[in-house]
């Protein structure tokens, strides 16, 4: 059984990735919280919450509530006040005492060499881990990163996406430390929304998880059509799940190397690539194994299985 420790920022993508890995019968050793898509302290809540929900025994591990250096805005507007939609979780379940950047470096001792991290929020808890032990990459098997862009379009400034934007410097760190890390850009999931033809096909299931799922991503669908002028609401967090659940769905990667702009600039946040492969003075050797596509029929799949 693969182990994995989920770095999130509990809306209610982070919420169906807990789902899909517990379906998918992911053992799930912990649940890192990092400041992000909304209050901290509802964050923790959600993520008990979906625990519950899923039938999982694992802790969850508050981390940080702020970026190492910059301020940041959360995004309620995107995800709900309590970022699950029309849901407002709440549950008598407790958060462990451990800090999220000592409960992965601690995980990474007791699974040495099996444990994967899937980062689908900002990238602070894990840059404070490598901080605290720089041997941790040495460790950990494989870093899933839901952040950034493949081609520069972002979704919280023009050329930066959301994770990213919020700790560059962290998202600066965790890129350079030598981690085995897959990165599932924003500019790439938005080509796999949710149209209306599956939203309806999701609604006519009328299992419990799909309540809850309906229920959670009504607000963020209305958004995404309205304010990002999709077609629909793409998965960011779920994609990137599925893509370290399941190889078969990726259509096209590359190896490519990728560092982060932490300047406090129109450009912070922003993700540079050398797609080129060149040897310009700021690249390097590749670092980061990045998808371009995915099958979205497997991506369905997935989702309708989980939900069934």
């Amino acid at each position: 059984m693969r182990s994995f420790i989920i770095d999130c920022d509990t809306a209610e993508d982070d919420v169906a990735s807990i789902f899909l890995l517990a379906k998918n019968n992911m053992k799930i050793v912990g649940v890192t919280v990092v400041e992000g898509n909304i209050d901290f302290d509802q964050e923790i809540i959600n993520a008990l919450w979906a625990l519950e929900k899923a039938n999982v025994d694992a802790p969850v591990f508050p981390g940080s509530r702020r970026p190492i250096v910059k301020d940041f805005t959360t995004v309620e507007e995107v995800h709900g006040k309590y970022g699950l939609g029309e849901i407002h979780a709440t549950t008598s379940r407790k958060p462990s005492p451990k800090h999220a950047a000592q409960a992965i470096i601690d995980a990474s001792k007791e699974l040495e060499g099996k444990l994967e991290i899937l980062a689908i929020s900002p990238l602070t808890n894990l840059a404070m881990a490598y901080l605290l032990d720089p041997s941790l990459p040495k460790r950990v098997k494989k870093v899933w990163v839901m952040g950034g862009t493949a081609f520069a379009h972002g979704n919280i400034t023009p050329v930066a996406e959301y994770n990213f934007w919020v700790d560059p410097d962290a998202a600066r760190i965790v890129f350079k430390a030598g981690f085995n890390i897959t990165m599932v850009p924003w500019d790439v999931v938005t080509e796999y929304t949710i149209n209306d033809q599956e939203w309806n096909e999701i609604l006519n299931m009328k299992t419990p998880l799909s309540e809850i799922y309906v229920k959670m991503f009504s607000h963020y669908r209305k958004y995404d059509k309205d304010v990002q002028k999709l077609d629909g609401h793409p998965h960011p967090d779920l994609i990137t799940t599925a893509v370290a659940i399941n190889q078969d769905i990726v259509e096209k990667s590359k190896h490519e190397f990728v560092i982060i702009d932490n300047s406090d600039s129109l450009t912070r946040g922003m993700t540079l690539i050398d797609h080129l492969d060149s040897d310009k003075p700021w690249s390097s050797s590749p670092n980061t194994e990045i998808i371009y596509r995915i099958k979205k029929n497997i991506l369905l799949e997935m989702i309708k299985k989980m939900l069934s």
